[in-house]
């Protein structure tokens, strides 16, 4: 997939040293949430990113040539189980996820402006629990996965009236079922 890259990103690319970052945008039910893969916050377009270090995990983003439908998993450790049942009420299935990546210079600010690398959908969690602490994983769906679910919709006048309340294309439609036709 071809990219628009930053003039001032791409010129940090072929740099001796990088210092490569991913931020993330994850909707809960009671709040939207902006963290990055360093340690403190980090501003971005009017955003400010938490920084969860060592805590959060994201797994490998993969492309392909052709028109497949992708995953990511987003894993936060060291939480407190005392806040198990409240984590697990603020997930929002079907809730859009970002994740961008970009590079920070010595003192942590981004340089250039950081592309988008995946965005997806919420799917169901997966929970670890250990003696001391646990941590949730989402696994996070490319929206291309929709075209394998069926829609629900039906071939019918009432269902058409749901998006067209004055489309009248399929009021004889349902006659056809009872209609015998002769063919040659």
């Amino acid at each position: 997939m071809a990219r628009e890259l930053d003039t001032t990103y791409s010129a940090s690319l072929p740099a001796q040293l990088i210092r490569p970052v991913r931020m993330v945008q994850l909707a809960f039910r009671s709040q939207t949430v902006y963290c990055w893969t360093g340690v403190g916050p980090l501003t971005w377009n009017g955003l400010t990113f938490l920084g969860i270090g060592s805590l959060g995990k994201i797994s490998a983003v993969r492309e392909g040539v052709g028109l497949q439908a992708g995953s990511v998993t987003l894993t936060l450790s060291a939480i407190d189980p005392l806040l198990f049942a409240e984590c697990m009420a603020d997930i929002r299935l079907g809730a859009t996820v970002r994740i961008w990546r970009g590079n920070v210079d010595a003192s942590g600010a981004l340089i250039g402006t950081p592309y988008q690398l995946f965005r997806g959908q919420v799917d169901q969690p997966a929970i670890s629990m250990g003696a001391q602490d646990m941590s949730i994983a989402l696994t996070v769906e490319s929206r291309i996965v929709n075209l394998q679910r069926a829609s629900g919709r039906r071939y019918t006048a009432a269902d058409q009236r749901l998006s067209y309340p004055t489309d009248m294309a399929f009021d004889w439609l349902e006659q056809l079922n009872d209609l015998a036709l002769v063919w040659g």
